[in-house]
């Protein structure tokens, strides 16, 4: 079979989707092959291409290594992602269909934590049960990547999120907020959600910090399927505004 990956044309209703299809990554064995090398690079470049990253996981199987492996692809890129939990048909009984696919959906998030903002649906591609909820979601990404938080809300909700839970200090010094704005994207693509926040020093920010300001924005928010970009800039003196000029920045 093919390990590249397949382009195809798909058309629900007034809706117009390319769907690009990859073989995925197959376990490494001890010496990896020039092949499953390649396969690994043909998975970033697709997923670098698509407007939303759909990851299917086998509903007997569970999450596995290599679903790991593409999920932190998908992180890493900053993509729009979902998980869609395949081949439920399988797993579903005639009775307390409701708690296996509680407990099935806990056990994805469980394994996929670190991409937290994807929602995980549970679907059947053979019957269809669901499978409308996937292209729901979709939308919903869509519609949360064209919303914003304005200027004056985003300011008092993270003027506020510090007064409530002050950053830990660092070497005697602690992080201050002076400014905050979600600038909009310069192309027209599904972008992810950025917000710029001038601060005295990004040093002195820390990751654990980093995750409670987007959980936050989130609250006001929840862009659903969306990573959010926090780009973290120092005030220079000379400029404090919101058009400061930067040295450094750090992106969270």
């Amino acid at each position: 079979t093919t390990r590249d990956a397949v382009d195809i044309a798909y058309r629900r209703g007034s809706e117009r989707y390319l769907l690009i299809d990859t073989a995925g990554i197959r376990p490494r064995g001890k010496h990896a092959s020039s092949v499953e090398v390649f396969s690994v690079m043909r998975s970033e470049r697709t997923i670098r291409r698509a407007d939303v990253c759909v990851l299917v996981v086998d509903a007997t199987m569970g999450v596995t290594a290599q679903d790991k492996k593409i999920a932190a692809l998908m992180q890493k890129a900053h993509k729009p992602s979902i998980v869609l939990v395949n081949k439920w048909d399988l797993l579903k009984p005639e009775r307390g269909a409701k708690d296996v696919l509680a407990r099935l959906i806990s056990e994805t998030r469980e394994r996929l934590f670190f991409l937290s903002y994807a929602p995980v649906l549970v679907a059947s591609a053979l019957t269809g049960e669901n499978v409308e909820r996937l292209f729901s979601a979709i939308r919903k990404i869509r519609r949360g990547a064209e919303e914003r938080i304005g200027t004056g809300v985003l300011n008092r909700l993270l003027r506020e999120a510090f007064a409530a839970n002050p950053p830990p200090m660092v070497s005697n010094q602690r992080l201050k907020l002076f400014y905050a704005t979600q600038p909009r994207s310069e192309d027209h693509t599904l972008a992810t959600p950025e917000f710029v926040l001038f601060v005295n020093d990004p040093k002195l920010l820390g990751e654990t910090y980093a995750r409670y300001l987007e959980a936050q924005l989130r609250e006001v928010q929840p862009f659903p399927g969306l990573p959010l970009m926090l780009n973290f800039r120092p005030r220079t003196e000379r400029s404090p505004s919101a058009g400061a000029r930067v040295s450094r920045s750090e992106k969270r």
